[in-house]
């Protein structure tokens, strides 16, 4: 069995661990990126049988945008260069103040509608096109694991 994050062998038994809500099952070394999932111990007599259907598969979501990581600054740059006001953009963009307010202090990512909004107003662009990663599948043995796929992203302190 392999690390689901860096795709070590896990000799022994792994550890199942909480990271952003998904129950993975790591190495060692890659344990402390989560939370341990508490064992939970249930009796013979309280188990239930559940029966599942297969699911059909889903329609795979393909994202061709993503929001720039500064979008709230850019936003507040252009609208103080304006002199507007919170309360101006809001009425031009026919939207409430407290979403300007929000948005411009990053404790709300706005919808698509409000970007494009925003965009065409300012004439600016506040999404760029996500690149594709590509995933070397050709080793039949080695199954892609997170850290494949994801860019992780470090805090600076």
């Amino acid at each position: 069995m392999n690390c689901e994050v860096c795709g070590r062998e896990i000799r022994g038994k792994g550890f199942k661990v909480l990271i952003e809500g998904s129950e993975v099952t790591v190495c060692r070394n890659c344990r402390s990126l989560g939370s341990e999932k508490p064992i939970e111990r249930v009796g013979q007599k309280d188990v239930k049988k559940i029966i599942l259907r297969k699911r059909t598969p889903s329609k795979r979501i393909e994202f061709e945008e993503e929001l720039l990581d500064n979008y709230n600054l850019i936003i507040k740059r252009e609208r103080e260069k304006r002199g507007w006001s919170q309360e101006v953009l809001a009425k031009k963009i026919q939207e409430k103040e407290s979403l300007i307010r929000k948005i411009e202090n990053a404790e709300l990512t706005p919808e698509i509608e409000v970007i494009e909004k925003l965009e065409r107003l300012f004439n600016i662009k506040l999404r760029e096109k996500v690149t594709e990663v590509k995933v070397d599948f050709s080793r039949k043995s080695i199954q892609p694991t997170l850290g494949d796929i994801v860019e992780i992203k470090r805090k600076k302190h």
